[in-house]
């Protein structure tokens, strides 16, 4: 099966920038998991209840997305402490 693409939104990359390098190297390092057909189970992927929205975690930092048109969208990249917040904006 081909892999299935993945997007960062132009916030998603914004707060990926703002992140020490080696942080985001990780992060991208862990966005190829997303491109494959079966994503791991809980903790590292999950849905988020209540939304048509997923998140993933690395570290302490949780990359939310959602599925569009086949596509992987990833929304934000914040901070485990930030998200609730962040997930009343989206």
């Amino acid at each position: 099966m081909a892999d299935r693409p993945v997007e960062l939104s132009p916030r998603a990359l914004r707060d990926l920038r703002k992140l020490p390098a080696e942080a985001a190297g990780e992060i991208l390092g862990d966005l190829e998991i997303l491109k494959k057909a079966a994503w791991p189970g809980p903790p590292k992927v999950k849905k988020l209840r209540g939304r048509d929205l997923y998140r993933l975690r690395t570290r302490d930092d949780r990359s939310i997305f959602e599925i569009r048109n086949g596509k992987v969208v990833i929304l934000r990249i914040v901070g485990r402490q930030d998200m609730e917040r962040i997930l009343r904006t989206l």
